[in-house]
Parts: structure tokens; sequence; C-alpha cells
């Protein structure tokens, strides 16, 4: 069962240490939300139905490469990639990643997401202090991560304390 639960960790952890920021950055980030979906926690409502993943921004590559994941599984739910246009959209999907040209948007982000089980990640770095869950940033040629646990307790999510250790900073 740790074997199961570290592996994925660990192979994250390869990826996000060393492949260098590039064109590979989208595949890199896709990679790491598939890990978020085993290595979160989701509320009871966020079991059910399909696992969906929403684009918040106008990003054709971030969502060919999210694409990818469609089909896959979480559990028993089949993942779903969908692009949101709408900020009313927000809260409907179990992860939202915020592309880097909406997160001036951020607050209003979340206040369309509420106090629902939605996992927001930006793909900018300091939107975790900002308040979104998850952000991507760049450093020294490398992809890491930051984690807001305060946002995860308000959305009835839990965070793996692996994928906590494993964070560059956590808010």
């Amino acid at each position: 069962m740790k074997t199961r639960i570290f592996f994925p960790i660990i192979l994250a952890t390869f990826f996000l240490g060393s492949i260098s920021v590039n064109a590979q950055s989208y595949k890199i980030q896709t990679a790491f939300v598939y890990q978020l979906t085993r290595l979160i926690d989701w509320c009871p409502s966020g079991k059910q139905g399909n696992f969906t993943i929403g684009l918040f921004g106008n990003d054709a590559n971030m969502l060919n490469e999210l694409n990818t994941l469609k089909g896959r599984k979480v559990a028993a739910q089949s993942i779903e990639i969908i692009q949101i246009n709408d900020l009313s959209q927000c809260g409907t999907v179990n992860i939202l990643f915020v592309s880097r040209t909406k997160t001036s948007e951020l607050q209003r982000i979340i206040s369309a997401v509420g106090s629902g089980c939605t996992l927001v990640v930006a793909d900018d770095p300091g939107a975790a202090s900002k308040g979104a869950a998850i952000s991507f940033l760049e450093n020294n040629g490398k992809i890491q991560f930051e984690v807001n646990k305060s946002y995860a307790q308000k959305h009835s999510l839990t965070i793996n304390n692996k994928l906590i250790e494993l964070a560059s900073t956590v808010y």
C-alpha cells in the first residue's frame, strides 16, 4: 500500500526536479495534476460522477496536454476535461487549472468556487500565497510548486503530507 502511494510522489519529484523548464512544462504540469488526483482526498461530493478537471484561460497547449488524461480513472471516476469560459463554472470541477493569463482574476475565481471542494491550481509563482491551493513556479530552470494548506482545509480537501513535504513553500 505504501509503495502505491509513495512511488508516484517519487516519480513526480524526479520529473519536477530534473526536467528543465521549456516546451515540456505543459507535460510536467499535466503529469503533476494527474498525481494530485491520487494525493488529495476530496469531500464526498467530489467522489461522485466524473472526476472533472477544468482549464480556466485560453491556453490551447495546456488544454491539449490535459486532454491526454481524458478517460483515465480516479478510483471509480472517469476523468473528464472541460474548458471553463465563465466564472460560474469554476465550482463545478474537482480541479481547476488557472492559466497564467487568468491569475490576475484569482480572487474572483476563488469567490466563484465558494466553499466547494474544488482544488485551484495556478500556473503562476506566488498564486498559493494569494489564495490558490497549489501554484507552479520556475526556480533555476526547474518546475516547483507551492501549497496553501489553509485553502485545502477551507474546501474540505486533505493533502497528503508527503506532497506538502515536497513543496518549495507551504502557506
